[in-house]
């Protein structure tokens, strides 16, 4: 019978929350976008539209440092986990 690992047990726990707790709170965003988006108001369309707009004409210059710590840290990330499956 293996023995019974504290960290394990943690770390198991903790994941199961989070996982829980950021699909609650997807699930809540997604729903008031929904309802923030739909509609036939004058208001809600020109919403729609800016919104759009906004996301077609992104720039990623301003950010290109950001997103490549996050890319860098991912990959240090997936680095760490792949050598700790191996010992």
């Amino acid at each position: 019978m293996p023995e019974f690992d504290l960290f394990i047990f943690f770390r198991t726990t903790l994941v199961i929350f989070l996982a829980i707790y950021s699909a609650l709170i997807l699930s809540s965003t997604v729903w008031r976008l929904t309802t923030l988006f739909t509609g036939d108001d004058p208001k809600k369309q020109m919403l729609r539209l800016y919104v759009s707009h906004q996301l077609l004409t992104i720039r990623l210059k301003p950010v290109r440092g950001e997103l490549l710590q996050i890319v860098f840290w991912f990959l240090i990330l997936v680095c760490l986990w792949r050598l700790h499956r191996l010992i």
